[in-house]
């Protein structure tokens, strides 16, 4: 007999509850559902149906009052299992990543004497809105060095392009080994370059190799070294080849120098602070 199918919606689902998942609800089952009231709606008694489609009274009932009831035959949305955290197990492992977002998962986990597994702790903090990301690697500033950055772009913030392509931007750089530092950081959307958030350079001693190198908006100048003998001479080779690369393609400048009054501003707005730059 042909009966029309209803359409059905979810019920309003309250807070704390989950949806169901799609095995509840895959469309053989609703159909089956439907059926159900399909047949109901046209004549046929609990028994019959439930003869007829091989199910339980109880199960023809059931579905039938679901929807004279609330208008569906959806699986209604579980409470499931309570949280295995409180919310003052929650605050005191945000407030610790605030504090410290390069900490691991693993080490809140067990220092916070959280009742969870790491697993649920990284849940928690995603819930929280903090994702884990990369740290941006930057190199130690001082306040002193903050300041001299800050003075030196509320100096020059006001200059326009045409005096950044007459400047010759030149700089000495050592590369030196660096000790390990914290891989990920758990932090807020667009806070990269807070300074909680930052990864620092930390130096060894130990100085691989300098040199020192200018250029300006029209290409590279020269590479100087200053190389100790014991230096491999393949580090020197390379890194010659890699600045002169640079030189057939003046555009790479030119995009540098005329990024100065944006990287200035950013200085500022950073109070001599690290920027994206």
């Amino acid at each position: 007999m042909a009966f029309t199918l209803l359409r059905y919606g979810y019920p309003g689902r309250r807070h704390g509850q989950r949806p169901p998942n799609n095995r509840a609800n895959r469309p053989e089952v609703i159909t089956r559902r439907a059926l159900i009231v399909g047949n109901y709606d046209a004549g046929k008694s609990i028994n019959e149906i439930s003869r007829l489609m091989g199910i339980s009274k109880t199960t023809v009932r059931l579905w039938i009052r679901r929807y004279e009831g609330e208008g569906h035959v959806m699986t209604r949305p579980r409470s499931g299992r309570p949280k295995v955290t409180s919310q003052d197990d929650e605050d005191r492992l945000i407030a610790a990543a605030r504090q410290s977002p390069k900490t691991t998962a693993v080490s809140w986990t067990r220092e916070l004497q959280l009742p969870c597994h790491p697993i649920t702790t990284r849940r928690r903090l995603q819930e929280a809105g903090l994702d884990c990301q990369v740290p941006a690697v930057k190199e130690q500033l001082t306040e002193a060095n903050k300041l001299a950055r800050l003075t030196f772009a509320q100096q020059y913030v006001q200059h326009d392009i045409n005096f950044w392509e007459n400047v010759i931007f030149t700089d000495e750089k050592s590369f030196s080994s660096v000790a390990a530092t914290g891989r990920h950081c758990w932090r807020l959307p667009n806070t990269r370059y807070k300074a909680r958030n930052i990864s620092e350079r930390s130096r060894s001693g130990r100085v691989s190799v300098s040199f020192n190198g200018w250029m300006w908006a029209a290409g590279p100048g020269e590479l100087e070294w200053q190389i100790p003998e014991k230096t491999l001479e393949a580090i020197e080779r390379k890194a010659q080849e890699v600045w002169e690369s640079i030189r057939p393609r003046p555009n790479i400048c030119t995009n540098l120098v005329n990024s100065m009054p944006s990287r200035l501003q950013g200085v500022i707005e950073a109070q001599g602070g690290w920027t994206k730059y």
